[in-house]
């Protein structure tokens, strides 16, 4: 559901809309008809920022160019040049409908129907909302915004509608406007006169667009008044109103304004030149952007407030504990004091720790006694201490005969050894011939 207001400009009259739009109904809220003297003073009180802008353009050109078969999307470049060759004016916008194809010179072309507009026609429509703080969202042609309201199932049919004094006669096909032809008229509503204008008008499709139409619809206002004795030669009817209008007389005085709200999607019928678009996009862009920003910095303060609140309680907090902490200054000297006192005994201490680094000699001799020394002579231990180590050599002779028995007391002897808690043999050697050995071993006091 949403909100739409539509601005129609017919000639000296300019309509105005607002309804809401609910899914594929129109409810309609409020209108209002003015002066177009009254318009700009409208505009500055009007608290609506977005319209849609409807407007019977009288200076237009219309013509179907033959164009040869390509993508859709070159269709408008295309478009574009052929008309720049056959129109009077240079800066203009247009619309376009295929509305079939054909065969010329045994090649199939499409043909193309056209409207343009002066591009400072549309300026002047569109700066009176600009200057005014305004954006215009679509500009519709009247006579486009009311076929695509019409639904000719796949017939050609002739609909007429009313500005001021003109009459707007224009031949559509599935809401798709293929011929416009305006009439001056003498008087408001439909007379003799007008009648004579729509049979021309369909000999016209017969003999020349070689169509025939099926039938006349009248569009708006025209139902009302309808004062001919004469007849058409094809039938004539009204245009049904939308839905949820349920005043009648409403609809039919504010047709033009009403269709606009319901475009379809898939109808290209808005004439916004291009600076525009952009324009309009930009300022929505940067309105986004500032309502994000503003929003963004909204938080951010917030969250600066939240800390900073948080900062307050946590320095609260820690001046309350340090308020509880004893006089550090105090216990520094006390800890001074104690620390000069304790330098006197140092010396002592170090030297004891010294003495009680180096390895107990006693101890590791009573750990040797233990030894086997079957039929061995120890002759000799000379002890060295380096730090907790004590590096100790051994020498001494094995009492036996024969090369076996001195090998098998000796072994006895190093094995002993080896057995010894912290003992580590470096290096031992015999001589067998006269029987002397040396045994080089470390040992630390555990």
């Amino acid at each position: 559901m949403g909100k739409v207001s539509v601005v129609s400009f017919e000639d000296t009259t300019i309509k105005v809309v607002y309804a809401t739009l609910k899914k594929k109904a129109v409810s309609i809220d409020d209108v209002l008809t003015l002066k177009d003297d009254q318009f700009d003073d409208f505009l500055l009180k009007e608290k609506t920022k977005e319209f849609i802008v409807v407007n019977s353009f009288r200076d237009f050109f219309q013509d179907t160019i033959l164009i040869p078969p390509t993508k859709k999307r070159f269709i408008r470049k295309l478009l574009e040049l052929e008309i720049k060759k056959r129109i009077p004016f240079n800066d203009f916008s247009f619309i376009y409908s295929v509305t079939g194809e054909k065969i010329v010179g045994n090649r199939r072309m499409k043909e193309v129907f056209f409207f343009a507009v002066n591009n400072e026609e549309l300026r002047g429509i569109i700066n009176r909302f600009i200057l005014r703080g305004k954006v215009v969202k679509a500009i519709y042609p009247d006579i486009f915004s009311l076929a695509c309201q019409i639904g000719s199932e796949g017939k050609h049919v002739i609909c007429i509608s009313e500005t001021e004094l003109n009459k707007n006669l224009f031949l559509v096909k599935n809401g798709a406007v293929e011929f416009i032809r305006t009439a001056q008229a003498l008087e408001h509503g439909m007379s003799n006169l007008d009648i004579q204008n729509i049979n021309m008008t369909v000999n016209y499709c017969r003999q020349t667009l070689r169509i025939n139409p099926s039938h006349v619809i009248l569009i708006g206002s025209l139902c009302r008044d309808y004062n001919t004795t004469n007849d058409t030669i094809i039938p004539i009817a009204c245009l049904f109103p939308m839905s949820l209008v349920e005043n009648y007389s409403l609809y039919l005085d504010f047709i033009s304004p009403l269709s606009a709200i319901l475009i379809p999607k898939d109808k290209d019928i808005n004439l916004l030149p291009s600076e525009y678009k952009n324009f309009f996009r930009i300022k929505l862009f940067l309105k986004c952007s500032t309502a994000i920003f503003l929003t963004l910095s909204v938080i951010g303060i917030g969250y600066i407030g939240y800390i900073g609140k948080n900062i307050i309680e946590l320095k609260n907090r820690t001046d309350a504990i340090r308020a509880t902490i004893p006089d550090v200054d105090n216990i520094l000297i006390t800890y001074d004091i104690k620390k000069t006192e304790m330098s006197e005994y140092m010396p002592f201490v170090n030297s004891l720790r010294n003495a009680a680094s180096i390895p107990d000699i006693q101890e590791f001799l009573s750990l040797f006694s233990y030894s086997r020394m079957d039929n061995i002579k120890v002759n000799s231990i000379y002890i060295i201490v380096a730090d907790t180590i004590l590096n100790i050599d051994i020498k001494g002779s094995v009492k036996a005969e024969g090369y076996a028995n001195i090998q098998r007391y000796y072994q006895k002897f190093i094995d002993s050894l080896t057995n010894i808690k912290s003992v580590i043999i470096k290096d031992y050697t015999i001589g067998l011939e006269n029987k002397d050995f040396s045994i080089k071993i470390t040992w630390g006091s555990q």
